[in-house]
């Protein structure tokens, strides 16, 4: 399975794990890289203090490449960036929002001009060509039957293909792909490696609470809702109790106002069902893939599955 993106990150296998807030820390990361793919530590609202902490127990649990998800807009980005820098990173996927695509190409040079690999994080065309330009050596693109957060509204395996006829650098798929048939359909459709997220929720070593990972392994296709899209803030995720009242507020109360409740009720509700196991008040980000997440099972079986059945197929 080697190829370019092997090649470039070091690794045996074209298969990262998407960095994901609240569920992919330095234990999640360090056992995909140890298994032969990319852990990448979804950090971007952390504190300073914890991502270098982070880094370090990473890079204490593992030799192999790990990497970590940057958020250039949110206010410590700069700090988390110098910290990637002084720590040795090897792999930032780099992600921001439109208003700040203008200082993106800034961003991306200075995490070039050490060495960095750089992915960008995309949810349509546009966008693929914005980071293009900007530098970045890879895309990660996004379909929007991903879990968490959702910016475009193309499904992925409809969404790759035309990212790769528009650009000219290496395409990541980093949704749908919960087995290796997802695999092999990223690379037929153009993709040269995958980022798989919500497979890896249900990993052992993944911190989120045994609450959420049991809601995930219970739930079955068609159990997961978009919310506030008409806020600028859509979310994919199971059906709850939180759900439920954010549809009521998007139905019954004007454009600004439902935006504004929404944001409102919105705030803490990942860490609620992460941290504390609240699986009615919590958010249970997780991607459309939910029906073929069937069991808990260590990063590193999750790897072979992946890894195994592709080589099936391929033969």
């Amino acid at each position: 399975m080697g190829n370019i993106v092997c090649d470039t990150f070091g690794i045996r296998y074209p298969i990262l794990q998407g960095p994901m807030a609240w569920a992919s820390d330095s234990r999640l990361a360090a056992a995909v890289s140890n298994a032969g793919g990319l852990g990448i530590m979804g950090l971007g609202f952390c504190p300073p203090a914890m991502v270098e902490a982070e880094i370090r127990a990473a890079r204490a649990l593992t030799n192999a490449p790990f990497g970590m998800n940057v958020i250039t807009c949110l206010p410590d980005a700069e700090k988390l960036m110098d910290i990637a820098l002084r720590e040795r990173v090897p792999v930032i996927e780099i992600e921001t929002f439109p208003d700040f695509f203008p200082t993106l190409a800034q961003h991306v040079e200075a995490l070039k001009c050490h060495g960095v690999v750089t992915i960008g994080k995309v949810a349509t065309v546009e966008e693929a060509k914005i980071y293009e330009e900007a530098g970045v050596d890879f895309l990660s693109v996004k379909g929007c039957d991903g879990g968490g957060h959702i910016f475009g509204f193309t499904g992925t395996f409809s969404l790759i293909p035309q990212v790769v006829d528009a650009v000219s650098i290496p395409v990541i798929n980093s949704s749908g792909v919960a087995d290796a048939r997802g695999v092999a359909a990223s690379f037929m459709l153009g993709a040269v490696g995958v980022e798989v997220g919500s497979a890896f929720l249900v990993a052992e070593e993944c911190p989120i609470h045994a609450n959420y990972k049991a809601a995930i392994v219970a739930a079955t296709e068609g159990d997961t809702v978009l919310t506030g899209v008409d806020a600028g803030d859509g979310v994919r995720g199971i059906r709850n109790r939180l759900t439920d009242e954010m549809h009521r507020i998007e139905r019954s109360l004007p454009p600004e106002q439902a935006s504004e409740r929404i944001r409102e009720i919105g705030r803490g509700v990942l860490r609620k069902a992460a941290v504390d196991g609240d699986t009615e008040g919590g958010s249970l980000v997780v991607g459309q893939n939910l029906g073929l997440l069937r069991a808990i099972a260590p990063a590193s079986a999750i790897m072979d599955g992946l890894i195994a059945g592709y080589r099936k197929i391929a033969a």
